[in-house]
């Protein structure tokens, strides 16, 4: 057992803020009105005064108070008619004595050096150790209790690694108290008498170090820093290089009503009963809200755990449980201890557990693991999907991989407050309700799918990420690029008829490239320090790009390449960490060299961007250039596309494929190696299409007339191209213009043969474009005709998808999507229809099938009144089927009445009525309304430090909260409200979106401007 720390050397360890001292010395802790006894000693900063200041270890001498007799012989001095006075010349002998003994005192100081042992603000303590890893800022951090904090670095010392954690923790459901206990056995590389660890809002009041024969070393500090969420534990023996310690911590905490740590979430029971849960989020840096840890990817542990809850609980770990047994009573109540076997070593990251009141349902793999799926008991109807799904695709990879899955069961569960998507958590992941659950007759096809590759994302990581996780999170792609394309393998192998792989382009590497085009854009692989930095790459470019260049590589190196190199690299670094480097090297390997595929890849993962690919027909020659693509409000600037600087100097080693109009089956390959390229082609070419299915990750420009040619080809027979390469022209036509290297007139003439196209993916991306367009001509000139536009083309593909629900899988998706669309831009014959099937829903309770909900609630709403509106309201209020409050809340945003809009916006400020996660739902969709969305930025000014209260500095919602808001914006006013608005404003880890946004909204002031009159005029023209 752990000694108790007695009054005078125990520590209390308090949040920032939270200490406040009395009188006599003592600390009250502010919140609950107890005073630590032990006085604080407080170091002395020359920079700043302190009223905490406690000046008997480096007494500078008094200070004269205007009380005090010094105080009054100058009061009367300088007061009513009192005079000083001397003469000139005893003046400047004065002032020259002064000079000179000040001088003197200065060069002695200097060359002497303090003589105090006090360890004053910015002096390196004795135990100081300064080694290339410990990079001292200008900073100086102080420690919550005044002393200088010894160790001046956001990274964990590296002689110490931890391997196993004993975790005991009882958290109380009702008072929200957690109080636990942890030991921590490590391992030290190196002499040393201090350890670094982390931990954040949490109260440390036991603390004990034993060597490995139990024998106590002596703690004389422990010191908290808040700022680096750090602890530092000095001891009067040395750790001895090569020796087992165990370090042991008491603690209390709060459960957090924010979506990260350990948190507190809630649901309705069937019978109307509030009922509350405590679950953990711990990706990427809050593992140390829960418990004291090394809590950083690399540092790799075994986990055991032990739970203490009431009777009508269950505990669930990444573990199953070992056994249970009476743990006393507490507060009236009789607990219950849930001992977990031991886990696999794995970061701190992947570390979950749940006290809830959940019911479950159970399959097993092939292999004999369990899977499980548990939810609240309304909702374990809607959970047998996700468990025959889960089980089939860890068939899969286990089989792809090669690898078996390393642990004896996997828990999914679904969490009703929850900011992410889902989380890997390695043998319980967690789920937002709407990833995870489905039911058959309300769920609609989309939804039905969205679930399914979430779900294989999270399977993936099971091995991408938990068995092979990431060195540091510079390398977050190796972690989330893999998912993200494994997810849709993982789907194929289960729905092929789904056409995953055809729906890549859009989900991944269209939005990629629009994201990647901005100049406040980053590499794949970039160096990041603080969990702010760390929280802001959680982003389209860690998972999508990472996910298309991985792509682009499986299609030059071939599926079976890239197979293999995944399973070699999954067992040479399993149960361990890697870096991008290991990853191109197995690569390498695999391709027996003939490849350099590290030296062709790190051009992608190391520099920011990606290439636009020029091509020129000289005679019988073809030229192709390449060079960075950028969206910049000053696209004749060739300078600017070449900061930031890289090493590269943006070039890439770039794989062109392409095919021509005289053999269009046979797809040729010119290899461009960070330079220009020339090939030959037959002169009776009329067109080239290059970058084929949009498999890589690049833009190209044609001259003017290929454009011409292939705008022809479109119109006259488009089923020459497939449906990826029509779609690759859509999106490389408007994304041209949008860069200004394309005259408007372009997209919109390649554009209206979208009267005869019948595919899903042509349509999905052009649709993409059209809603941009919409939103940023909403105040121009050729906003009208743009509508009448919309309208022509949406009409015979509107006619054709009809309101039969049938036809295959992608058939359904497009049915709802080009319906929806038409209903956007008002189709007469689409509103008309709807309108009716919602009457009918809303008067006589007839049912809709799920894929036209989206639809007939959209045109209800849009086109109705407060009656509508409210019907909808109420249907949110009282369903219990996630998707269908997600389908609700997307719905009630498009209202056309402006009160309605801001009843709505004041909505979803009530966690009680909606939740916080879904705020975001609400503003996006009320912002890309014409008539919400100025509503919306200035609810988002006006409610921001309410916002910001509700989810702290969780990058994922404020970050998101402002895009959804101010990407739509595009007047020369809304640039500047926005930057006035945040100008000086810290936005913690959202400062990324931040910048993002207010380039975005410059590119589309700027776009405006440059094409709106093109624009009216080509429309006009046409229309006529």
């Amino acid at each position: 057992m752990p000694q108790d720390s007695s009054p005078t050397d125990i520590i209390r360890l308090e949040p920032l803020g939270r200490l406040r001292q009395t009188q006599n010395g003592n600390v009250r802790v502010a919140d609950q009105g107890t005073i630590v006894s032990s006085k604080i000693t407080h170091s002395i900063s020359h920079s700043q005064s302190s009223p905490l200041l406690i000046t008997k270890t480096c007494d500078s001498g008094a200070v004269a108070r205007s009380d005090s007799p010094v105080g009054v012989a100058k009061k009367s001095l300088y007061e009513k008619n009192g005079v000083a006075a001397c003469s000139h010349n005893r003046a400047l002998c004065i002032a020259t004595v002064v000079f000179a003994l000040l001088f003197t005192v200065a060069v002695v100081i200097a060359f002497t050096g303090p003589q105090s042992d006090c360890t004053c603000a910015g002096e390196k303590p004795a135990n100081f150790v300064d080694e290339n890893w410990n990079l001292t800022k200008v900073l100086v951090p102080k420690a919550t209790n005044g002393q200088v904090f010894p160790w001046n670095n956001i990274r964990l010392p590296t002689m110490v690694k931890p391997f196993r954690y004993n975790i005991t923790i009882h958290p109380n459901l009702t008072t929200l108290e957690v109080h636990g206990h942890i030991t921590i056995e490590i391992y030290v590389e190196k002499d040393t008498n201090f350890i670094v660890l982390n931990s954040q809002n949490l109260t440390i009041t036991k603390y004990m170090v034993q060597d490995r024969k139990g024998h106590n070393l002596t703690v004389t500090r422990l010191l908290e820093y808040t700022g680096a969420q750090q602890l530092y534990l000095e001891t009067r023996e040395r750790f001895r290089k090569k020796h087992n310690y165990t370090l042991f911590f008491r603690f209390n905490s709060k459960l957090s009503t924010e979506f990260e740590g350990f948190y507190l979430s809630s649901y309705v029971s069937s019978d109307g009963e509030k009922r509350y849960l405590a679950t953990t989020h711990f990706e990427p840096t809050y593992a140390r809200a829960a418990f004291p840890c090394f809590d950083e990817p690399h540092l790799k542990a075994r986990f055991r755990m032990t739970i203490l809850r009431d009777r009508h609980h269950i505990a669930l770990f990444n573990m199953p449980i070992r056994d249970t047994e009476e743990a006393g009573f507490y507060v009236g109540k009789g607990l219950l201890q849930d001992d977990f076997q031991e886990s696999v070593e794995m970061s701190t990251y992947l570390v979950a557990f749940i006290i809830c009141d959940y019911d479950h349902i159970s399959n097993t793999t092939k292999k004999g693991v369990s899977v499980s799926v548990y939810t609240p008991s309304p909702y374990i109807s809607q959970a047998s999907f996700a468990l025959n799904t889960a089980t089939h695709v860890m068939d899969y990879f286990e089989d792809f991989f090669g690898i078996p899955y390393p642990l004896p069961k996997q828990d999914f569960a679904a969490i009703p407050d929850f900011g992410t998507g889902a989380m890997e958590n390695w043998g319980l992941i967690t789920f937002r309700e709407t990833a995870l659950l489905y039911d058959p007759v309300e769920t609609s096809t989309f939804a039905h799918q969205w679930i399914a590759v979430v779900i294989a994302h999270e399977l993936a990581h099971q091995w991408f990420g938990n068995l092979v996780t990431m060195r540091w999170w510079n390398d977050l792609w190796l972690n989330e690029g893999f998912a993200s394309f494994l997810e849709y393998l993982g789907v194929d192998s289960l729905f092929p008829e789904w056409k995953m792989l055809d729906q890549f382009i859009l989900d991944k590497t269209q939005p990629a490239l629009a994201q990647d085009a901005l100049a406040s854009s980053h590499p794949i692989s970039v160096p990041v320090d603080d969990p702010s930095e760390i929280k802001a790459i959680f982003d389209t470019i860690s998972y999508s790009k990472g996910a298309s260049i991985l792509h682009m590589l499986g299609n030059f190196l071939k599926m079976d390449i890239l197979q293999n190199s995944l399973n070699e690299y999954l067992n040479t670094y399993k149960f361990s960490t890697a870096e991008t480097k290991d990853f191109w090297n197995v690569f390498s390997k695999n391709t027996n060299q003939s490849l350099e595929v590290k030296s062709i890849m790190d051009t992608w993962t190391n520099q920011m961007g990606f290439p636009l690919i020029t091509i020129t027909r000289e005679g019988n020659e073809t030229l192709v250039e390449q060079e960075r693509f950028l969206l910049t409000t000053d696209s004749s600037n060739a300078t600017i596309r070449l900061l930031p600087k890289s090493k590269y100097g943006y070039k890439w080693y770039i794989p062109l494929t392409y095919y021509t109009d005289l053999d269009p089956e046979v797809t040729n390959i010119v290899w461009m190696n960070m330079s220009d390229a020339r090939f030959e082609l037959n002169p009776d070419v009329r067109w080239i299409k290059a970058n084929v299915n949009q498999s890589g990750f690049y833009r190209v420009m044609y001259e003017e007339s290929m454009w011409k040619e292939l705008i022809s080809v479109l119109k006259k027979n488009h089923t020459l191209l497939n449906p990826a390469d029509r779609a690759n022209l859509i999106d490389d036509a408007f994304t041209l213009c949008r860069a200004g290297l394309l005259n408007a007139s372009v997209p919109l003439e390649l554009s209206s043969y979208l009267l005869k196209e019948r595919d899903y993916v042509p349509w999905s991306t052009a649709i993409e474009h059209f809603h941009a367009w919409s939103r940023r001509l909403s105040e121009g000139l050729s906003y009208k005709l743009f509508l009448q536009y919309m309208k022509k083309l949406l009409t015979p593909i509107a006619d054709y998808v009809g309101w039969d629900n049938k036809g295959s899988h992608l058939d359904k998706i497009m049915r709802s999507s080009i319906l929806a669309t038409a209903v956007m831009y008002g189709l007469n014959d689409t509103v008309s229809r709807a309108k009716g099937e919602f009457q009918r829903w809303m008067l006589y309770n007839k049912s809709i099938s799920p894929d036209f909900k989206e639809v007939v609630y959209s045109a209800g709403i849009k086109y109705g009144g407060s009656a509508e509106w409210q019907h909808c309201w109420n249907i949110y209020n009282s369903t219990n089927i996630p998707s269908e409050k997600r389908l609700m809340l997307k719905a009630l945003g498009v209202a056309s009445d402006p009160w309605i809009l801001q009843r709505y916006l004041l909505y979803s400020l009530d966690r009680s009525i909606i939740k916080a996660q879904d705020m975001k739902i609400v503003l996006a969709v009320v912002a890309s309304n014409p008539e919400g969305r100025l509503l919306a930025w200035r609810h988002l000014k006006a409610y921001w430090p309410t916002m910001h209260s509700t989810f702290g500095n969780a990058t994922f919602m404020m970050g998101s909260l402002i895009s959804a808001v101010t990407t739509h914006l595009s007047t020369p006013y809304d640039l500047y409200e926005v930057t006035t608005y945040f100008n000086g404003m810290d936005v913690g880890s959202a400062a990324r979106i931040l910048e993002q946004s207010i380039e975005t909204i410059k590119l589309n002031v700027n776009w405006v401007r440059n094409n709106d009159a093109d624009i009216y005029r080509w429309l006009k023209n046409y229309l006529e």
